[in-house]
């Protein structure tokens, strides 16, 4: 019996277990980094203090994230304080979008009656307006006026100019107003916690802004973030490794602590000591973990070393387990949702699966591998489970799926309020469906704002698809253009070529 046989209804014995990171009150295990996070954050209202939380995908970081907000900020032994939450998600270009995720995070906390005294300050207020300001001013001439229902060429020619705002603007503007925070917070003798999600994924400006901010770090003030390791960690992760701040490194969990993670959130007994051990050779990664003790559960098996080892035997991969178990139509919606750049708007989740978009929340409560952010978009509980499904897209159905999503964003443009995300996602969908005339104009324009603004690792993808696409239409003149913009932004990035004397 291996695990890509179809499971038949009546095998199904329970629900998937969420894919998504653990709720802080069914977390297991790491005791020594919860202690050492502890220990960290114990010093912060005195010093300000940086840590990140490393490791391959798969591993827990986001869930030990989460079980770090919790203490900071539902601290059972008194002393709560306000925690600020920003998720970084793979979609190049998306400017400073966490830091001002951050800010509604501040403005919550300022009134709410639980610190509202604390943070409700006009001095607060003050730095919260001056940095979202200088934050938008920053990003908006990458952004439109308005889309409507413009495509094409037609979007080019709606662009806004804004005033100038260099990025030292923001950093001194996102650190004043750290400054204020953790002033605040400092008269308490507690700390505000500022955590970020996969900051490998961050943009080259969101970087810079990441890596000046963990070097000047005022008291009362703790910065967490992830970031992952590995071939796949992206183009910024050994920027952002170098930084000499404490790393509190993730690697498999230990037998103990599987038991406790099968027991707690899957009704798992592990009696077997062969079986804990034959989980903890293959990786010991909550992630694998989960896929095999889902499928356990699906299929009414008891946990041995036989039944584990026949469940892990065949598959590819611990993605591939999860999604060959899943129940009804989740294994469709995920195929067909997963060349969309999270987070997904729900009207164009809607369109892309033919579905009125006000049935979507109703129809993915409960889902094991979608979640619902805290803006109401959506995303993959887990991004194994999207990486996944795009590779084993073959090439007819990724032309298709990228030409349906960039449908449902033209249908959707005018319900929409992420105007970036939108021009980021068409910009991608219109290359990939291999509509070159759309692509190759929106991808050049959106090179050269990106270049101006100094995001030059966004510049350069984006003008290498106008160049492709310029090559599939034929056009000398848009091609000479192309890549006289890719050797600008090359230049930008490694300076000028002198020539050879």
């Amino acid at each position: 019996m291996g695990p890509d046989r179809i499971i038949d209804e009546g095998e199904q014995q329970a629900e998937s277990v969420s894919y998504a990171p653990s709720p802080p009150g069914e977390f297991c295990g790491r005791e020594k980094e919860r202690e050492r996070l502890a220990t960290i954050l114990s010093g912060a209202a005195e010093h300000g203090q940086a840590v990140m939380i490393s490791g391959p995908p798969g591993i827990g970081k986001s869930s030990l994230l989460n079980r770090l907000a919790y203490e900071v900020q539902e601290n059972p032994a008194g002393g709560e304080a306000p925690v600020l939450r920003g998720e970084v998600f793979d979609l190049p270009g998306m400017i400073f979008s966490v830091f001002r995720d951050l800010l509604k995070d501040l403005r919550g906390h300022a009134a709410s009656a639980r610190f509202g005294e604390i943070l409700g300050t006009e001095g607060m207020k003050e730095a919260v307006r001056y940095a979202d300001d200088v934050l938008e001013k920053y990003a908006a001439p990458v952004e439109p006026v308005g889309l409507l229902s413009k495509t094409g060429e037609e979007i080019i020619g709606i662009f806004a100019r804004s005033p100038e705002v260099g990025y030292d603007r923001v950093r001194q503007a996102f650190e004043e107003l750290l400054r204020e925070l953790g002033g605040l917070m400092a008269g308490t003798g507690r700390a505000a916690a500022v955590l970020l999600d996969d900051v490998h994924l961050a943009s080259s400006l969101d970087r810079r802004l990441l890596l000046d901010t963990v070097r000047d770090l005022p008291p009362g003030i703790l910065l967490a973030f992830t970031c992952r390791t590995g071939d796949a960690a992206g183009p910024g992760k050994e920027e952002i490794q170098g930084l000499e701040i404490p790393e509190v490194p993730l690697s498999g969990m230990q037998p103990h602590e599987i038991r406790e993670l099968a027991e707690r959130r899957f009704d798992l007994s592990i009696d077997d000591a062969a079986a804990a051990a034959l989980l903890e050779e293959t990786g010991g990664d909550p992630f694998s973990l989960m896929a095999c003790f889902n499928a356990l559960r699906h299929r009414g098996i008891t946990p041995s070393k036989e039944t584990i080892a026949d469940v892990l035997a065949g598959a590819e991969d611990p993605a591939g387990l999860a999604l060959a178990t899943l129940p009804g139509p989740e294994g469709a919606w995920a195929e067909g949702l997963s060349v969309l750049n999270p987070p997904f708007p729900v009207p164009v989740m809607g369109c892309m699966l033919d579905i009125p978009g006000t049935s979507v929340t109703d129809r993915l409560q409960g889902s094991s591998i979608f979640r619902r952010l805290p803006g109401g978009e959506y995303a993959f509980a887990h991004p194994l489970l999207q990486e996944h499904c795009r590779r084993e897209l073959i090439p007819g159905a990724r032309v298709a799926l990228n030409a349906r999503a960039a449908d449902c964003f033209e249908r959707s443009m005018h319900r929409l309020s992420g105007r970036l995300h939108v021009l980021l996602s068409l910009a991608c969908h219109y290359f990939h469906a291999r509509e070159y005339g759309k692509a190759a104009d929106l991808n050049l324009e959106l090179g050269l704002r990106f270049h101006h603004r100094e995001d030059h690792d966004t510049a350069l993808v984006m003008t290498e698809r106008a160049i492709v696409s310029a090559e599939h239409l034929g056009d000398g003149a848009l091609l000479a253009a192309a890549r006289n913009q890719r050797d600008l932004v090359r230049q930008a990035i490694t300076g000028p070529v002198r020539p050879v004397q």
